[in-house]
């Protein structure tokens, strides 16, 4: 493995040199890498190709991401997506949900010895038709004197001009350590 190669400064860089050497070892790992990351691919390729992107392919999305992120750190990553199945084919922000998801782990869980659990949900409010989509990790957490950076504010700009100035992005800490992140809007009818 040359570790000189620029190519591996790219995420599509390391996850190709990961499968090159799980390979080249005859890791039993070698099969479910590559598995987890054709599905990351064909999940994220909607997005690639501009179609509209729903709830249901964020999700996808995410979970192959997910599942490559726990292959990576097995020990330390957890995950559960839980959503309503009707929402599933909601117009969504291409990239939005897996840019929350991202933050969760470079943020969070990799920064924390221990590693933690990440939960993406979504669900709707039957009283008024709002829709809140969450990520929630059990990290490090969000220091008191941090403040959101450039691409969470890219993120609350983008959620407003899809879903229109009543939907936001908030982020809070849930006892006893994290970060939740939760989007909300009310969806097209």
């Amino acid at each position: 493995m040359n570790h000189t190669d620029p190519t591996t400064n790219t995420s599509a860089g390391r996850w190709a040199t990961l499968l090159i050497a799980l390979t080249e070892t005859g890791s039993p790992r070698a099969g479910p890498v590559f598995k987890s990351l054709i599905a990351y691919l064909r999940a994220s390729m909607p997005q690639l190709n501009q179609s509209p992107a729903t709830l249901g392919n964020e999700l996808e999305l995410v979970r192959s991401y997910l599942e490559l992120m726990a292959m990576r750190m097995p020990d330390r990553l957890s995950y559960r997506l839980q959503a309503d199945a009707a929402l599933k084919s909601l117009r969504f922000p291409p990239m939005a949900l897996l840019t929350l998801v991202e933050n969760a782990v470079h943020h969070g869980i990799d920064p924390s010895v221990e590693g933690g659990q990440i939960e993406v949900g979504a669900r709707q409010d039957p009283s008024d038709g709002s829709v809140r989509v969450w990520v929630t990790d059990t990290g490090v957490g969000m220091a008191e004197t941090a403040t959101p950076g450039t691409g969470l504010k890219n993120l609350r700009q983008r959620i407003s001009a899809f879903f229109g100035p009543q939907a936001g992005l908030e982020l809070s800490a849930p006892a006893p350590r994290g970060l939740r992140a939760e989007i909300h809007f009310v969806p097209e009818t």
